[in-house]
């Protein structure tokens, strides 16, 4: 796997979420008597900070505090499995993404399957495999700004959240710039939703997810409704005794069998958090109180599978994790023991029960997987490598997917499962000698001419090489770079530089090459401080695919 290394900031994103359930029907059955049963590692009790004893219904007895969680002494490594690394920081001046805003890989893990996006590109992740989907072309994405009567386009813009069913009802979210054609541009996080072959403005609903016999479920505010409307019965939300809406929703999950659950603030309990639960074939619900915590709800998520049911909820200064348990006379919450102190920022939960939750960010991330013996077990992540999460994806107990970035310039998948994903096209021949082969690796497509990648600039380099930056895709072929001009011009040293634009790993991009080593410092060092907001990068490169020469700087 190619790299560049290039030391930059870290930055951070969060989220947050889970849940499971267990009675006498749906408690974990003891391994049989004629099979071995498996194996839990040696594990140590660690203090945590549970949720208050309380009731999980009203007029019941307190619960018994949960013990202390459970850790192994093993660990499960994670690998880097894809990785891209962005060689320039900038666009064209008057279109340019912030310098500090990431490009990031995000996994998006919907009911019936689990989504990679990569900008606008569309993958489906299987089996160790990425399968191209139809991409979502930019020129479908559009918004109207308050500057201009002219409508934006995007130019430059990442999928960063899908909700729904793929690929017929889609509400995405996209992160980038957007430009009216001329010279107005701006970045922009505008919410769209599927129409037809187009995407359309729309707000982001709570929740949308595959529900039963094909539906898709949409949660908007505190109603339900189906993406396609066919006079199917739904939930009908239970009334408070001082609100419309009992539950406020902050998140819901759906079931094949038409299990609804919805999570979110009791108004009957002083805003308390609680569980709204449809059984599965019922339109009328029951509320379950969750231990309460105290401070802010910041964010509360429920995932479930066919056994098993979490809510896991981020408060201001501590998390809490409760397991839904289903029985024949209802339903009620478990409060359980996490296993570090720090916030949820993610979770995932298998079809197989393994529960994996992700603490912290950056150089304090944290990521531990629970299994069905209730053992939580750390992840080591790779040495020296801090994460800003972009999503998850918990395929089991031994496979779990989890993508970020490291800086602003380098987006990465991890995976408890080692080898690169590999990519594999739709239109991929099914027989021959090449049947199954696997593609270049995601973050690797689109590279055009193989060309080494740069390496750290050094004394001794026989191709000093300055990489401006990545070139708008709306700019026109023969752009000539007004900004960079500007900043040249009257410099004597200007005309010992070769400018030219190239392509690299599939991007436009413009860069120069330079004398040596200390003329390339001195370029990249004039164009820091002439042109806002750049950041160019010095390297020992030659690029293989030469697009054409650019004269930027006049023979004084």
């Amino acid at each position: 796997m190619k790299t560049l290394a290039l030391p930059m900031l870290l930055l951070p994103l969060a989220l947050a979420a889970c849940k499971r359930g267990e009675s006498d029907a749906t408690r974990d059955p003891p391994p049989p008597a004629s099979a071995a049963a498996p194996s839990t590692p040696p594990a140590s009790a660690t203090p945590s900070t549970p949720a208050a004893p309380t009731s999980s219904q009203p007029g019941s007895a307190p619960l018994a505090a949960p013990p202390p969680a459970r850790i192994a002494d093993a660990t499960v490594a994670l690998h880097v499995v894809a990785e891209s690394v962005r060689e320039g920081g900038e666009t064209m001046p008057w279109n340019r993404r912030p310098a500090d805003m990431p490009r990031s890989f995000y996994i998006h893990p919907l009911r019936d399957r689990v989504l990679v996006t990569d900008h606008t590109t569309v993958f489906t992740l299987a089996d160790g495999k990425l399968t191209a989907e139809d991409a979502i072309p930019e020129a479908q994405l559009l918004t109207r700004p308050s500057t201009s009567e002219l409508l934006y386009q995007a130019s430059d813009v990442d999928i960063v959240s899908i909700v729904g069913r793929w690929p017929s009802d889609v509400w995405i979210r996209v992160d980038g710039m957007f430009s009216d054609g001329a010279r107005l541009s701006d970045f922009a996080r505008p919410l769209y939703r599927k129409h037809g072959d187009r995407f359309v403005e729309s707000p982001l609903p709570v929740a949308a997810t595959a529900w039963t016999q094909g539906r898709t479920l949409v949660l908007s505010g505190d109603q339900f409704s189906l993406a396609q409307p066919d006079g199917t019965a739904l939930p009908r939300r239970a009334a408070g005794a001082t609100c419309p809406v009992r539950v406020s929703a902050e998140a819901m999950a759906a079931l094949p069998d038409g299990e609804v659950l919805v999570v979110g603030r009791d108004c009957d309990r002083g805003g308390r958090l609680a569980l709204e639960r449809w059984a599965a074939g019922r339109t009328d619900s029951a509320v379950i109180p969750l231990p309460p915590q105290d401070g802010k709800l910041l964010r509360a998520l429920v995932l479930a599978n066919e056994r098993d049911r979490y809510v896991l909820a981020r408060f201001e200064a501590a998390s809490s994790l409760a397991r839904i348990d289903v029985a024949e006379a209802g339903a009620t919450a478990a409060p359980l023991s996490l296993p570090s102190s720090k916030l949820v920022t993610d979770a995932s939960l298998a079809t197989d029960g393994s529960l994996w939750i992700l603490f912290g960010e950056g150089d304090g991330i944290e990521l531990f997987r629970r299994d069905r013996q209730e053992v939580y077990t750390r992840a080591a992540f790779p040495a020296g490598q801090g994460l800003s999460p972009t999503g998850m994806h918990a395929a089991s107990a031994d496979v779990v997917y989890l993508a970020g970035f490291t800086s602003s310039l380098r987006t990465v998948i991890l995976s408890s499962r080692p080898g690169d994903l590999s990519f594999v096209s739709e239109e991929q021949p099914t027989g021959g000698a090449d049947a199954g082969a696997p593609r270049a690796p995601l973050g690797a497509q689109g590279a055009g001419a193989a060309s080494a990648p740069p390496t750290a600039l050094s004394s001794g380099c026989t191709s000093p090489f300055v990489i401006l930056f990545a070139v708008s895709r709306t700019a026109p072929a023969d752009y000539d770079y007004p900004a960079t001009r500007d900043a040249l011009s009257g410099w004597a040293d200007g005309s010992k530089y070769r400018f030219v634009e190239y392509t690299h790993r599939g991007q436009r991009m413009l860069g120069a090459s330079a004398p040596d080593a200390a003329r390339a410092e001195a370029l990249a060092a004039r164009l820091r401080e002439r042109v806002k907001g750049a950041s160019p990068a010095v390297a020992c490169f030659s690029p293989a695919e030469i697009l054409r020469e650019v004269r930027l700087a006049s023979t004084p």
